[in-house]
């Protein structure tokens, strides 16, 4: 293993022996945490709120020297509205506001518009209104080109009344509705689970639902439960395409855009348990993905694939963290018509306990587990499976940022400081927020994946050499090469040059 030389701490930090380099801002005066708007054009840009309670956004040029800093104001009472976030959109960032009227038992999701200099414009628009009841409301998604933004909440029926789902898909300015649905979800199940919407490039939204069958719908040898994706577009009749294997359960499943106007439904199957005498542990395994590419265009299934990977768990599993499943976080597409799939182990155990009084302890426990890249050739081949042994449980700071940049996998995440030797899942020591734990005994990692499936672990800092502590959850990549890192109280950003 070799340490990255530092060059100068809290200013610059260069990757030589990776062409990384990373540059943090000057810290900012606030007694919250400051978000990330994005970066844009060569400029990154903060939001914040200062110690009088105001919003304030911050523009940095492209080496973090602070440029401007402006208070923004949406000309509504700031005590009646919530701030949840932006997007940028053309040559403008869009704010989006939450309003409670409670004259009318409205809640209201109001945008509003900054140029790139964060002067606020005098124009707000309601993008979408519902009743207080309403589940899901203010959440939106954003096209892959950024050119098409859904909005969308969701009216429960009662009893085994269907669900309506309610949404509009507006266009880059805002000045046109492309689509504007009330919709029953063709379920008939009375139960089930919305579990994401989406929105491509053409304004096709996608629906994901997770449904329990009925009883006269279960079938031996199948899961108790299945997934449905239904997409909504102009026409009358939603297109509906059902997830559900013979023996096998779908471990986790997302809808991720792809390249050429696709939308990719993927995710882990495990075996399905067949009772106390079936397959034993190996029903906790996920070692097998699935991928299904739709064409935006034509809304029909393009492909259907399985593959069966091999590499991703210990020959004999053991441990509990032995039968982490995994979750895809990322997919690629190459140059030669293949992709590259990121995907790390995530699982939430839940348990509750009963003292004889009556009283009842629930406890939470959130796995962070090993980082798995996969790469598939243009012929739906496995070329290789990569894994980088890792074990967060209930870690302070979990998970991973990932981009590709030049055939090249880039990931970034924190770990206790004394696993950059670590080379296999013995060796890994447990990161684990506890009394006995310090960040300083950690560091922030890069891990690099060669376009041959080869991986490198490099130490980017030690904690105990810099207070900076960035959270991977609140960061986000900027561009394929750039991706800004959240401090809580500044921003970095990390440079890939190569």
């Amino acid at each position: 293993m070799k340490y990255l030389k530092i060059i100068l701490l809290l200013a610059t930090i260069s990757l030589s022996a990776q062409n990384v380099e990373l540059r943090w801002a000057e810290k900012i005066k606030t007694k919250g945490n400051v978000s990330i708007l994005g970066g844009k054009g060569g400029r990154y840009y903060t939001i914040h709120k200062d110690n009088d309670d105001h919003l304030i956004g911050r523009e940095y040029d492209k080496d973090l020297n602070f440029k401007a800093e402006k208070e923004i104001t949406f000309n509504i009472d700031a005590k009646r509205y919530s701030y949840s976030g932006a997007y940028f959109i053309k040559n403008q960032i869009v704010h989006f506001i939450s309003e409670h009227d409670k004259k009318a038992d409205k809640n209201l999701l109001i945008g509003a518009f900054t140029d790139m200099s964060l002067k606020t414009s005098d124009k707000t628009l309601i993008l979408d209104e519902a009743d207080e009841d309403a589940l899901n409301f203010g959440l939106r998604n954003i096209s892959p080109d950024s050119t098409k933004v859904v909005v969308y909440n969701e009216l429960k029926g009662r009893k085994k009344d269907p669900s309506t789902l309610n949404f509009k898909v507006y266009n880059s300015t805002f000045t046109e509705v492309i689509l504007d649905k009330s919709a029953q979800l063709p379920i008939k199940s009375s139960k089930f689970t919305t579990e994401s919407i989406n929105v491509d490039n053409l304004g096709n939204v996608y629906v994901l639902a997770k449904i329990y069958k009925e009883k006269d719908e279960k079938v031996k040898g199948q899961s108790d439960f299945y997934f449905k994706l239904i997409v909504f577009n102009k026409e009358d009749k939603a297109k509906e395409f059902d997830f559900d294997y013979p023996e096998k359960e779908i471990e986790s499943i997302d809808v991720i855009p792809g390249e050429n106007n696709t939308m990719v439904c993927t995710g882990f199957l495990k075996i399905l348990n067949s009772g106390f005498f079936g397959k034993g542990k190996k029903t906790l395994i996920s070692d097998e993905m699935f991928s299904a590419n739709i064409d935006c265009s034509t809304l029909t299934l393009k492909s259907s694939k399985k593959y069966e990977l091999e590499g991703l768990y210990p020959e004999k599993p053991k441990k509990a963290e032995d039968y982490v499943p995994y979750k895809v976080r990322n997919i690629f597409q190459r140059k030669d018509g293949g992709s590259v799939v990121v995907a790390e182990q995530y699982k939430l155990v839940v348990v509750t306990t009963y003292s004889q009084n009556g009283g009842t302890r629930t406890s939470y426990y959130y796995y962070f587990c090993d980082v798995a890249v996969i790469n598939i050739n243009s012929k739906s081949e496995v070329e290789s499976v990569s894994k980088m042994p890792k074990y967060q449980m209930n870690a302070a700071n979990p998970s991973i940022l990932s981009t590709y940049y030049k055939d090249t996998v880039y990931i970034v995440y924190e770990d206790l400081e004394k696993n950059a030797e670590a080379e296999n899942d013995k060796e890994t020591k447990r990161s684990t927020k506890s009394m006995f734990s310090s960040s300083s005994k950690n560091a922030l990692f890069l891990l690099t994946v060669a376009p041959s499936g080869e991986m490198k672990k490099d130490v980017i800092y030690s904690y105990k050499e810099s207070k900076i502590r960035p959270r991977i959850l609140t960061s986000r990549v900027a561009t394929k090469n750039e991706i800004i890192l959240n401090a809580d109280d500044q921003i970095g950003v990390l440079k890939i040059s190569k």
